[in-house]
């Protein structure tokens, strides 16, 4: 995480224009050492500061880490931020609010309120992986080779964090586009929202095209890549990285064959270690972050605390929930959240500076399990589910071998092996069974009900009031 602590102030910076101009969009001409304009860095850019646009993009990656694990994992009824202070994270994300907070473009929770930070954080990558686009296109300090490089590795990056954008706010779509920053207005003209469909359509041409850019794109980034890529920091092994993402899309659009394919080309091993993969990385270095979804066992503050439904549906022998190693842990005290008793807290993360997966050979396992029930070819997905459940302490599958069956065991085995990784809602509502996710119902003085997206952010639905 060094190498984010050197970096990672000018490429916030990006996100700021200075104040001495007329208006907010017009382009800033003076220069402020402590705080440059977009324009310095988009033209005529050196090679330190191409690098420091390729570290700074790496660190912005984490920026919605907790958040979005926090919103899934509590829609999904995996896990409670169980905030002494603020008691929506075991109301409002619960869906007791459907009809204050009911219409067209919404979803539970408020749209003006506090769950919208996962829409900021991943919204302002995708335009700095733009930016950091164009600064390579606009400067002669590096290669044609390097400039390919390093947009193939912010296309992807853009494929990622755009498809979690998009899964959160599900049936309400996304801005599938927007204009050059430099351009005066440019900022006033973003395109409407599309469609879930549509959403994923852009989520594959980021990913595919990245893969075409790398392609040209040599053997290595013209910036420090950190260690959190470490066996895919060339651009050869990147490819491996990209076309793992490229797999999940597909996965979410139900096209198997591309699934398959794109695996064929990611670093899926069904007979290597679950555990490769890319990993977020987090230190307590100044200007860097910390792991927000560690807490201290038992704590009575803000912990993350498990909803009992997880322990009650688990397999007997099940190693991910029981035992030494497992993700879980009991309290020595249960945490009362609002309407909700738990037992145990999770216990993912050692401490705070804990890494965490991206996507790791494990889902890709899982993936392929899917993909191959999904096209009947049952006998390769027994065989990867087995190799799922038979390191976690299980017996091998004995059930039904029918599509719909092996597609269970999928859910299943994605529920723990993926869990609190922002995957069971996601997984469930892809298969319409969001009804199946307990707790719901009415329950105390509340009914809880798991929605299908996340509120349209307020700010964006008055947007487009103003600008019709």
């Amino acid at each position: 995480m060094n190498a984010f602590k050197k970096y990672i102030i000018p490429v916030f910076m990006l996100a700021s224009v200075i104040s001495c101009k007329k208006n907010y969009f017009e382009v800033a001409t003076e220069i402020d050492p402590n705080n440059p304009p977009v324009a310095l860095y988009l033209s005529n850019a050196n090679t330190v500061q191409i690098n420091q646009l390729g570290v700074g993009l790496q660190a912005v990656l984490r920026s919605a880490f907790q958040d979005f694990g926090r919103v899934t994992g509590t829609v999904g009824r995996e896990v409670i931020y169980s905030a002494s202070t603020d008691n929506r994270y075991f109301t409002e994300l619960l869906g007791t609010n459907v009809a204050q907070y009911g219409g067209a473009n919404a979803g539970a929770n408020d749209p003006a309120g506090i769950f919208n930070t996962y829409y900021n954080a991943y919204s302002q990558t995708r335009r700095r992986a733009e930016q950091y686009i164009i600064a390579a296109n606009n400067t002669s300090a590096i290669t044609a080779q390097q400039k390919s490089a390093i947009a193939g590795f912010a296309k992807t990056l853009q494929a990622y964090v755009t498809l979690n954008l998009a899964n959160m706010q599900g049936k309400n779509g996304i801005r599938e586009s927007f204009t050059d920053l430099l351009s005066p207005g440019d900022q006033l003209k973003p395109s409407k929202f599309g469609t879930y469909t549509s959403a994923l359509v852009v989520c594959k041409k980021y990913a595919d095209d990245g893969l075409a850019a790398l392609n040209a794109g040599g053997t290595a980034f013209p910036f420090d890549v950190n260690s959190g890529f470490t066996g895919f920091s060339t651009v050869a092994d990147f490819k491996k990285f990209n076309r793992a993402i490229a797999a999940r899309i597909a996965m979410y659009q139900t096209d198997w064959a591309g699934v398959n394919t794109a695996l064929t080309q990611s670093y899926l091993d069904l007979t290597g270690n679950l555990q490769s993969g890319p990993r977020f990385l987090f230190s307590t270095a100044p200007n860097d972050v910390i792991n927000g979804l560690f807490h201290v066992l038992n704590s009575s503050g803000a912990p993350f605390v498990v909803f009992n439904e997880f322990i009650a549906d688990a397999e007997v022998g099940d190693t991910r929930v029981f035992g030494a190693g497992a993700k879980v842990k009991m309290r020595t005290s249960p945490r009362n959240s609002g309407a909700f008793v738990s037992t145990h807290d999770v216990s993912l993360y050692a401490n705070n500076t804990s890494s965490a997966s991206v996507i790791r050979n494990e889902e890709l396992v899982l993936m392929y399990a899917e993909a191959n029930a999904q096209t009947s070819n049952f006998p390769a997905s027994q065989s990867a589910l087995n190799l799922i459940r038979t390191t976690y302490g299980l017996p091998a599958y004995s059930g039904a071998v029918t599509t719909n069956a092996l597609i269970d065991e999928v859910l299943k085995q994605r529920r723990y092996s993926l869990f609190f990784e922002g995957h069971r809602w996601f997984d469930m509502r892809r298969y319409n069974k969001l009804a199946l996710i307990q707790p719901q119902g009415t329950i105390g003085g509340n009914s809880f009900v798991v929605f299908q997206a996340m509120s349209r952010p307020d700010a964006e639905v008055q947007w487009d009031i103003a600008n019709p």
